[in-house]
């Protein structure tokens, strides 16, 4: 009789000990089949952002998060060419999901954001459907190994946002982008109008391409004048395009979050044929187009953000494939211009995305959290806590 009760009871100890695993298995896939299409806010291709908007709002709730839904209005050109300027405003919604914890310390609260719209001209999986598919990835995991796991405990609040409109990569839309409506109106408010608790923002913005062609990698004397060590780095190694660059403005907390992450992304890359490129742009750098192109990303809006006419220019680190920068490999013959999602993720560019997101997770999961066992760890996990009842249970049936 006690065998038969004592069964069960070890078949749940044991789904316990396997859900108190720390997990980095990335499914960069699943997502990106959902951005295939372009998510311009023109009659074309508005239905494609509307689903994207879904999606990733579910999903977010599915993960457990918080999840608010920013709506702002900003001016589009409907005309992803530009050769025409017809104008409109339409209404943008970033996609804030929210793990909530307690933050009052100083450099607490991290932000973790990519854009989900298009240009209406780029391949809208490069353009940045991959960047949302690491958000939506980073998201998961970090909630899973912070909340369900019983290895790390949730010490401070992160924010996951999926950001509408950013005008800057429309060309010609003279509008706000949707970036510094959530900077405005959400995030400030979120920190109580003060800096003192914001630990800064990683910007997750084009990451699917890897080229290891030679003179695949653009880089002039703005760039060497701009990054004098990544140019070197580059042209010693043919100017391939085979890194992932890790781009800041200069200071004290800027610098702590480039070293963790760039800690935890190297932590097992040593046999990787890519590698990590730090890119730190010093303050005061002169406008050259060079600093334009790098800046049409939510970065900006951190790195210039403006209050009462005082430049506070916060902490945020871009992680990109530089963008215009590198050239994209030749589509597979098998697809031509129709490639979808399956065609585009090759063993390199899945290994190359997945090695952004392990070490995004490990660095909120050791920078927001930490071990269940740790002396900072605020709670017991359910887990853990499940397997002590269960032992104790086990115990006195045998007695």
């Amino acid at each position: 009789m006690r065998l038969l009760l004592v069964a069960p009871l070890l078949l749940l100890a044991g789904a316990s000990v396997a859900s108190a695993v720390v997990i980095y298995n990335v499914d960069i896939a699943s997502h990106l089949k959902h951005f295939t299409s372009q998510r311009f806010p023109n009659e074309e291709y508005n239905d494609g952002r509307l689903n994207a908007q879904k999606y990733i709002r579910d999903h977010f709730t599915n993960y457990g998060l918080k999840v608010f839904e920013h709506k702002f209005n900003t001016t589009v050109n409907t005309d992803p060419t530009g050769v025409t300027y017809p104008t409109k405003t339409v209404e943008g919604v970033n996609v804030i999901g929210i793990a909530e914890a307690v933050s009052n310390t100083p450099g607490a609260v991290l932000v973790v954001g990519a854009d989900y719209d298009t240009s209406g001209l780029k391949n809208p999986m490069f353009d940045n459907g991959a960047g949302v598919a690491a958000l939506l990835e980073t998201a998961r995991l970090f909630t899973h190994n912070t909340r369900w796991s019983g290895v790390y405990t949730q010490n401070f609040t992160t924010i996951f946002v999926a950001y509408d409109l950013n005008t800057k990569e429309h060309g010609t839309s003279p509008g706000k982008p949707g970036g510094l409506f959530f900077m405005k109106d959400f995030l400030w408010s979120y920190l109580n109008q003060s800096q003192t608790n914001f630990g800064g923002a990683f910007i997750i913005d084009s990451i699917m391409n890897i080229n290891y062609n030679a003179n695949s990698q653009r880089v002039d004397e703005n760039f060497n004048q701009l990054f004098p060590e990544t140019y070197e780095h580059v042209v010693e190694n043919d100017r391939k395009g085979d890194f992932l660059g890790v781009i800041t403005i200069e200071g004290e907390k800027a610098d702590l979050l480039r070293d963790q992450f760039a800690g935890n992304y190297n932590w097992d890359r040593k046999r990787s044929s890519y590698h990590l490129e730090e890119m730190d742009i010093k303050k005061g750098s002169k406008l050259t187009e060079l600093v334009k192109e790098l800046t049409k990303q939510e970065t900006i809006n951190y790195w210039a953000f403006t209050v009462n006419d005082t430049v506070l220019s916060l902490p945020a680190v871009l992680l990109t494939d530089t963008q215009g920068l590198r050239d994209i490999p030749p589509m597979p013959d098998s697809c031509g211009n129709m490639c979808g999602a399956d065609d585009l993720l090759t063993t390199e560019r899945v290994d190359f995305i997945d090695a952004l997101v392990k070490g995004l997770v490990r660095t909120l999961m050791r920078r927001q959290g930490s071990p269940i066992d740790s002396p900072d760890a605020g709670v017991t996990s359910f887990p853990s806590l499940f397997m002590t009842v269960l032992l104790f249970i086990v115990v006195r049936l045998y007695q």
